[in-house]
């Protein structure tokens, strides 16, 4: 259990439920969506295969706009002071305005341009899996599916209002020796 000052999420709330609570409108986007992010009057949400991120009027339940990517974006979009971040799995990380998803930087932390197919969708080698990381001003995320393959993992940390590059490594584990000799397990009985 998270306590002190990092603790800035919560999973519960005080305040009581009415018996005859209903649902104030429903909206069909259609496919596989993200868990909801609510911020300034509207809910975003990523349609995950269809590579996209939604803004809806939370009152209303009304489409405010979308945004398609070049893959996948598997994860709700993090909030940041008016602008909308998240990762794709095209292998770029984007920054869209709140109000109205116009585009305001976007930065392609995949090393190179090369595309692969998984789970029978187009994406980067090196794609951005997860919530882009918001702390001072700072967005932190990674690049990549392995630290044993295609040259390991890249972290970076841009500033959230510009997108410029402040840091920047690479995770690599060693490699593997396949072809060495096996090491035998033994069934050890408690």
């Amino acid at each position: 259990m998270c306590s002190g000052k990092y603790a800035a999420r919560r999973g519960a709330s005080p305040a009581a439920v009415r018996p005859d609570a209903a649902p104030l409108w429903r909206t069909d986007i259609g496919g596989k969506l993200s868990a909801p992010v609510i911020a300034d009057g509207k809910l975003f949400v990523a349609g995950i295969d269809a590579h996209a991120v939604h803004a809806l009027d939370a009152v209303s339940g009304k489409t405010v706009w979308s945004f398609t990517t070049g893959g996948r974006v598997d994860s709700p979009p993090t909030i940041h002071r008016g602008r909308v971040l998240f990762g794709s799995r095209d292998g770029w990380v984007y920054c869209l305005q709140a109000s109205d998803g116009q585009l305001v930087w976007r930065f392609r932390a995949a090393p190179g341009a090369r595309r692969m197919v998984a789970h029978e969708q187009v994406e980067s080698a090196w794609p951005v899996p997860g919530s882009v990381l918001v702390q001072h001003g700072l967005c932190w995320f990674a690049a990549g599916r392995s630290s044993y393959l295609d040259g390991g993992i890249h972290l970076y940390g841009l500033d959230a209002a510009s997108g410029k590059l402040l840091h920047h490594t690479v995770v690599r584990s060693p490699p593997v020796d396949v072809h060495g000799p096996k090491r035998r397990f033994t069934n050890v009985a408690a």
